[in-house]
C-alpha cells in the first residue's frame, strides 16, 4: 500500500485494543473464491462441497481462537463474534 491512492487509510488506524465489555465481530471475505469454486467444478451459488469446506474452516478457526463464541457464513464469508470478554 505503501506509495498508492490507499496511503490515506493508515490515518484512520488505531491501537489493536478493543473497547472493554463490548462484542467485537471480525469479518473474513473470501478473495478469489470464484477461481477456487471453477476450478472445483463447483454449482453456483450453494455447491453442498464449498459449504462443508468453508464450514470445516471455520471450525478450525474457532478451536484455535477460544474466544470466538460464534461464527457465522454467508457466500464467500464468515464473520466471527468474540466474547465481550476479549482482550
Amino acid at each position: 500500500m505503501a506509495k498508492s491512492k490507499w496511503e490515506y487509510v493508515k490515518s484512520f488506524e488505531a491501537e489493536e485494543i478493543l473497547l472493554p465489555n463490548c462484542w467485537a465481530v471480525a469479518r473474513i471475505d473470501g478473495r478469489g473464491f470464484h477461481k477456487l469454486a471453477r476450478l472445483h467444478e463447483w454449482k453456483r451459488p450453494n455447491d453442498e462441497r464449498g459449504l462443508k469446506l468453508m464450514t470445516r474452516a471455520a471450525k478450525s478457526v474457532m478451536l484455535e481462537f477460544r474466544d470466538i463464541i460464534m461464527a457465522y457464513g454467508q457466500s464467500d464469508e464468515y464473520s466471527f463474534v468474540f466474547r465481550r470478554e476479549t482482550e
